[in-house]
Protein backbone atom coordinates (compact mmCIF):
# COMPACT_ATOMS: atom_id res chain seq x y z
CA UNK A 1 0.00 0.00 0.00
CA UNK A 2 1.32 3.17 -0.85
CA UNK A 3 1.32 6.10 1.82
CA UNK A 4 -1.44 8.15 2.18
CA UNK A 5 -1.28 11.54 0.77
CA UNK A 6 -1.01 14.16 4.08
CA UNK A 7 -3.58 15.92 1.94
CA UNK A 8 -6.15 13.67 1.55
CA UNK A 9 -6.12 12.70 5.40
CA UNK A 10 -6.30 16.47 6.55
CA UNK A 11 -8.96 17.99 3.44
CA UNK A 12 -10.91 15.42 1.33
CA UNK A 13 -11.72 12.84 4.55
CA UNK A 14 -13.13 15.75 6.96
CA UNK A 15 -14.86 17.47 4.12
CA UNK A 16 -16.87 14.41 2.99
CA UNK A 17 -17.91 13.26 6.61
CA UNK A 18 -19.03 16.81 6.90
CA UNK A 19 -20.98 16.52 3.86
CA UNK A 20 -22.44 13.06 5.06
CA UNK A 21 -23.60 14.87 8.43
CA UNK A 22 -25.24 17.99 7.01
CA UNK A 23 -26.68 15.64 4.27
CA UNK A 24 -28.03 13.21 7.33
CA UNK A 25 -29.50 16.36 9.37
CA UNK A 26 -30.89 18.69 7.10
CA UNK A 27 -30.91 17.03 3.59
CA UNK A 28 -28.64 19.08 1.35
CA UNK A 29 -25.26 19.54 0.59
CA UNK A 30 -23.85 23.25 0.51
CA UNK A 31 -22.95 24.46 -2.85
CA UNK A 32 -19.92 25.80 -0.98
CA UNK A 33 -18.29 23.16 0.51
CA UNK A 34 -18.04 21.46 -3.00
CA UNK A 35 -16.63 24.17 -4.67
CA UNK A 36 -13.87 23.94 -1.87
CA UNK A 37 -13.71 20.25 -1.99
CA UNK A 38 -12.87 20.72 -5.99
CA UNK A 39 -10.91 23.82 -5.45
CA UNK A 40 -8.60 21.37 -2.95
CA UNK A 41 -8.46 18.87 -5.59
CA UNK A 42 -7.46 20.47 -8.16
CA UNK A 43 -4.74 22.31 -6.35
CA UNK A 44 -3.76 19.38 -5.01
CA UNK A 45 -3.38 17.73 -8.81
CA UNK A 46 -1.19 20.73 -9.84
CA UNK A 47 1.44 20.79 -6.78
CA UNK A 48 1.02 17.23 -6.75
CA UNK A 49 1.64 16.57 -10.26
CA UNK A 50 0.40 19.10 -12.98
CA UNK A 51 -1.97 21.70 -14.53
CA UNK A 52 -2.66 18.30 -16.73
CA UNK A 53 -3.43 16.06 -14.27
CA UNK A 54 -5.39 18.71 -13.06
CA UNK A 55 -7.42 19.00 -15.95
CA UNK A 56 -6.95 15.46 -16.48
CA UNK A 57 -8.84 15.33 -12.64
CA UNK A 58 -12.01 18.14 -13.96
CA UNK A 59 -12.64 16.01 -16.76
CA UNK A 60 -12.97 12.72 -15.07
CA UNK A 61 -15.15 14.76 -12.49
CA UNK A 62 -17.25 15.86 -15.50
CA UNK A 63 -17.53 12.86 -16.83
CA UNK A 64 -18.63 11.05 -13.14
CA UNK A 65 -21.72 13.86 -12.93
CA UNK A 66 -22.97 13.35 -16.45
CA UNK A 67 -23.01 10.07 -15.86
CA UNK A 68 -25.08 10.24 -12.69
CA UNK A 69 -27.53 12.50 -14.34
CA UNK A 70 -29.89 9.40 -15.33
CA UNK A 71 -29.72 8.43 -12.09
CA UNK A 72 -30.75 12.18 -10.74
CA UNK A 73 -33.32 12.60 -13.35
CA UNK A 74 -35.33 9.16 -11.93
CA UNK A 75 -34.92 10.72 -8.58
CA UNK A 76 -31.93 8.19 -7.11
CA UNK A 77 -29.62 10.80 -6.53
CA UNK A 78 -30.13 14.45 -5.17
CA UNK A 79 -28.13 17.47 -7.62
CA UNK A 80 -26.19 17.56 -3.89
CA UNK A 81 -24.85 14.18 -4.19
CA UNK A 82 -24.16 14.08 -7.72
CA UNK A 83 -21.98 17.45 -7.44
CA UNK A 84 -20.47 15.73 -4.16
CA UNK A 85 -20.08 12.36 -6.29
CA UNK A 86 -18.09 14.65 -9.34
CA UNK A 87 -15.99 16.96 -7.52
CA UNK A 88 -15.01 13.77 -5.71
CA UNK A 89 -13.40 12.19 -8.74
CA UNK A 90 -11.31 14.77 -9.50
CA UNK A 91 -9.49 13.62 -6.68
CA UNK A 92 -8.60 9.96 -8.33
CA UNK A 93 -6.79 7.89 -10.33
CA UNK A 94 -8.78 5.91 -13.30
CA UNK A 95 -7.43 2.79 -11.17
CA UNK A 96 -8.70 4.72 -7.81
CA UNK A 97 -11.82 5.72 -9.52
CA UNK A 98 -12.73 2.27 -10.21
CA UNK A 99 -12.87 1.78 -6.56
CA UNK A 100 -14.29 4.74 -5.71
CA UNK A 101 -17.07 4.31 -8.19
CA UNK A 102 -18.01 0.49 -6.81
CA UNK A 103 -17.51 0.79 -3.50
CA UNK A 104 -20.13 3.97 -3.79
CA UNK A 105 -22.34 1.22 -5.33
CA UNK A 106 -22.14 -1.04 -2.74
CA UNK A 107 -22.36 1.51 0.42
CA UNK A 108 -24.74 3.27 -1.31
CA UNK A 109 -27.10 -0.24 -1.89
CA UNK A 110 -26.58 -1.71 1.49
CA UNK A 111 -27.30 2.14 3.03
CA UNK A 112 -30.30 2.34 1.14
CA UNK A 113 -31.85 -0.78 1.94
CA UNK A 114 -31.23 -0.55 5.60
CA UNK A 115 -32.47 3.59 5.30
CA UNK A 116 -35.48 2.23 3.45
CA UNK A 117 -36.29 -0.57 6.09
CA UNK A 118 -36.18 1.96 9.18
CA UNK A 119 -37.62 4.88 7.98
CA UNK A 120 -40.35 2.98 6.11
CA UNK A 121 -41.23 5.91 3.36
CA UNK A 122 -38.34 7.64 3.35
CA UNK A 123 -38.32 9.77 0.04
CA UNK A 124 -34.18 11.03 0.41
CA UNK A 125 -31.68 8.35 0.98
CA UNK A 126 -28.73 10.91 2.82
CA UNK A 127 -25.89 9.60 -0.16
CA UNK A 128 -23.52 11.69 0.78
CA UNK A 129 -22.75 8.82 3.80
CA UNK A 130 -22.37 6.32 0.94
CA UNK A 131 -19.84 8.65 -0.77
CA UNK A 132 -18.30 9.43 2.55
CA UNK A 133 -17.28 6.23 2.98
CA UNK A 134 -16.06 5.21 -0.81
CA UNK A 135 -13.81 8.02 0.04
CA UNK A 136 -12.09 6.60 2.81
CA UNK A 137 -12.16 3.34 1.29
CA UNK A 138 -10.67 4.35 -2.01
CA UNK A 139 -8.33 7.16 0.08
CA UNK A 140 -7.14 4.17 1.82
CA UNK A 141 -7.13 0.94 -0.67
CA UNK A 142 -5.33 2.37 -3.38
Amino acid sequence: MNSVPFIQLSVLIPSVFLAAVLDWKSRRIPNLLTAFIAIAGITYLVIEHSAASALGGVTQGAIVGLACMPIYVLRGMSAGDVKLISVTSIWWTVSELLIAIVSTAIAGAILALIYICVNRGATHVPYAIAIATSTVATVFAA
